[in-house]
């Protein structure tokens, strides 16, 4: 995965496709509606099928009235497989950085500037 993709998850939905972005704008809307990221994971863990719609919704950038459809299908493919897939998605929230450019500000990362 390269950094410009870092923390973007494609979720398989019924038969929509929806690419979720990391974004400031996701994040501050998962962050009102759960009270923080940390709540988002653990609504995931709870296996809420509203909370994977809200998660998809703000990741995928889409209109909060698209969410009753988006929970819908969550409801047909099953909340344990879409909460598995979207668990990257706020992981990558909370860590934003790519490991790559984390690691170019260690001393023991490798410099390849010459």
């Amino acid at each position: 995965m390269s950094d410009v993709l870092h923390g973007t998850v494609t979720v398989v939905i019924g038969a929509r496709v929806y690419t979720l972005q990391p974004t400031l704008e996701a994040a501050l809307r998962i962050e009102t509606r759960f009270g923080g990221l940390r709540g988002a994971l653990e609504s995931l863990r709870l296996l809420s099928i509203g909370a994977c719609a809200d998660i998809v919704v703000a990741g995928a950038g889409l209109r909060p009235d698209e969410h009753t459809d988006v929970a819908a299908a969550i409801f047909k493919t099953g909340v344990s497989k879409v909460s598995t897939e979207l668990t990257p998605f706020i992981v990558a929230l909370l860590n934003p950085v790519p490991p790559s450019v984390a690691d170019r500000g260690k001393p023991e990362a490798v410099n390849t500037a010459q």
